[in-house]
């Protein structure tokens, strides 16, 4: 991440809250912490999974670090700051994140997950790139769904890697806020944040390049009505990951994500305790109410 000189610095003024947040090196480290913490606290099957997730975060920071050094920003001719996530760009540094993440999970993987990752990169390049494009147009077929988490783990990290060399001043505030002002991606979650002069403000958490974009509170992060707006919780959760998660819905077009309350989970990561805090999803599904933000490690939506 770019460092800010002291000049700049200076001429932000008072108060100033930035629109734009790019990510932090240390990001994926993080977040493989945040996933062991949700793992040890999850009670049935599904905490093999979480678990899972940690050693591919903890694989994501190998790769995100091997490759930062080699990173340059790219030209971009669409309409956000890097080149738009939407399949038809592939970062050229893309397949060598895949192929260390792969490295660093051998052996802590089972048997059927290794054949799966073995397979992926012996292919080559140019076809791993294309299961790489269905996957970020989400036209995966049957017969590459075993590849689409780490394929997906793997673009993220190189996403991640241009983003985190931006800085607030790079990524101007925009009118339209519901998909990431840096690459085009859809929101997994938004985040309240907790404590200073940036307490109660609502930054939404992009799925690929991992940036984060502020948008206002008690707005639908889909389609903008402030009519309708409404917030879900699990009853009498008051601690754990169910205390800081809610479903924010939107009774005029149907959706709803998932807003995190830093206030009650102070380390709370919008890709982690989205898959840990699923009984949101269940209550709002009971409720005939669309799911939004869309997980890339979430296996079925």
């Amino acid at each position: 991440m770019d460092i800010q000189t002291s000049e700049q610095i200076k001429n932000k003024p008072f108060f100033y809250k930035p629109f734009f947040i790019p990510p932090k090196n240390n990001i994926f480290a993080d977040r493989a912490i945040r996933f062991d913490e949700l793992a040890a606290e999850e009670k049935n099957s599904w905490r093999e999974y979480l678990a899972l997730l940690a050693e591919l975060s903890r694989a994501q920071n190998t790769a995100l670090n091997a490759v930062l050094p080699e990173t340059t920003q790219p030209e971009n001719a669409g309409a956000t700051k890097l080149p738009e996530s939407n399949g038809d760009t592939i970062p050229p540094l893309f397949f060598k994140c895949l192929q260390i993440i792969t490295r660093k999970l051998q052996g802590k993987v089972n048997d059927t997950v290794q054949a799966a990752l073995n397979t992926l990169v012996e292919q080559k390049q140019a076809d791993v790139e294309g299961i790489a494009k269905r996957v970020l147009r989400e036209e995966v077929p049957d017969s590459e769904q075993v590849y689409r988490i780490w394929v997906h783990a793997a673009l993220q990290c190189a996403w991640t890697a241009w983003a985190g060399q931006l800085t607030d001043d790079d990524v101007p505030s925009v009118e339209e806020r519901s998909v990431c002002p840096c690459c085009g991606g859809e929101a997994v979650a938004s985040v309240v944040l907790s404590g200073g002069d940036w307490h109660g403000l609502r930054y939404l958490h992009c799925a690929v390049c991992n940036s984060r974009w502020n948008a206002l509170r008690a707005k639908c992060t889909f389609c903008g009505d402030q009519s309708a707006i409404e917030f879900h919780q699990i009853e009498g959760a008051d601690s754990g990951v169910l205390h800081g998660a809610r479903g924010e819905s939107c009774g005029k077009c149907g959706h709803y994500r998932k807003l995190l309350l830093l206030e009650n989970q102070q380390y709370a990561d919008p890709i982690a305790d989205d898959l840990a805090s699923l009984a949101v999803d269940i209550l709002l599904g009971s409720e005939n109410i669309q799911r939004g933000g869309h997980n890339p490690f979430l296996l079925a939506e």
